[in-house]
């Protein structure tokens, strides 16, 4: 029996026999039941063999077990030992995978996908900045250009008795109570009072003049039309600002500068201002009376005053020309 059952674990596991006793020891060891009666066996021959011989089938799968479990243990033993080592080295670098050739090209390894190319930026465009118009001169080149050292041509009997007045009062009271103290005085005086200082502006109103023309005579006919445009701004710039006072800014009357062209309607009121239907109404009606016949006027009756303007036009011109070639050269 003891060879019986030797060959089958001889022919499964190739065990020597030292190594199958100690086997199937413990196997009969961990059995249970069958532990106590093998050492009632082992006592002697006589039931030795009898005893394998009814349990040769049960010690047989125990000893294939304990065989098992001894054998599991040595390849995990086995198993840990070689895992130590390979954690102990370093990991080998990894090869590239040559791709293989498939016709002309190359089936190659999964490649990650390759990263979108970002649109460039759309370029900005350059913004052609106008060149800003020249800016007229400001309001305060005007007042150089606009000769305000001019000589006054005239002057008021009061003008003259506040002059002489405000000498007389001395410098310790301000303008504004002067002003108000000449005025009452001015005021306080009688008929024949001021009219000798009347008389005395008529004498002074002479003198003026004369030395006006002589200052104009002077001038330049050139810079009495930049003055003259220069006073026009400034007027225009002290209504626009509701500035009042000084009347040095009228316009400078002078025979040599060019006058402006006349329109078709203003010969039509030079015509027609002192029409018999018309002499009945003030002056301001009157022109509206006129407005009103020039607008119910055919183009036929308009055309002997076109053909005025269109005349006086070209003498403009011409005089014009004349002017800048002796006074702007």
């Amino acid at each position: 029996m003891l060879a019986v059952g030797r060959s089958r674990l001889a022919a499964s596991s190739g065990l020597s026999l030292p190594k199958l006793s100690a086997i199937v020891a413990r196997a009969i060891a961990r059995s249970g039941p069958l532990s106590s009666g093998a050492a009632n066996a082992l006592a002697s021959q006589a039931t030795f063999a009898p005893f394998m011989k009814a349990n040769l089938p049960v010690l047989t799968n125990l000893v294939l077990r304990e065989y098992a479990t001894a054998a599991k243990k040595k390849t995990t033993t086995k198993k840990k030992a070689t895992a130590k080592k390979t954690t102990a080295k370093k990991p080998a670098a990894k090869r590239r995978t040559v791709a293989k050739k498939t016709g002309t090209r190359r089936a190659a390894t999964k490649k990650k996908p390759a990263a979108k190319k970002k649109k460039p930026a759309p370029k900005k465009k350059k913004v052609v900045r106008k060149k800003a118009a020249a800016k007229k001169p400001g309001i305060k080149a005007q007042y150089g250009k606009a000769l305000t050292n001019a000589p006054s041509k005239t002057v008021s009997g009061y003008t003259l008795f506040f002059t002489d007045s405000v000498k007389a009062l001395g410098k310790g009271i301000r303008l504004a109570e002067r002003a108000k103290e000449i005025g009452a005085q001015w005021r306080a005086l009688s008929d024949a009072e001021k009219q000798v200082w009347n008389d005395r502006s008529a004498e002074e109103t002479v003198k003026r003049k004369a030395a006006y023309a002589q200052w104009l005579a002077k001038q330049n006919p050139a810079d009495i039309e930049a003055a003259n445009n220069a006073r026009n701004r400034i007027r225009a710039y002290r209504q626009k600002k509701g500035i009042r006072g000084s009347t040095s800014h009228t316009k400078i009357k002078d025979d040599r500068l060019v006058k402006r062209p006349i329109t078709a309607w203003i010969f039509f009121v030079k015509n027609n201002f002192h029409r018999p239907e018309l002499e009945a109404f003030e002056k301001g009606k009157k022109f509206t009376k006129l407005a009103e016949l020039w607008k119910a006027a055919s183009d036929a009756e308009k055309k002997k005053y076109n053909d005025l303007a269109a005349k006086d036009t070209v003498r403009y011109q011409a005089e014009k020309a004349d002017f800048a070639k002796k006074y702007k050269n």
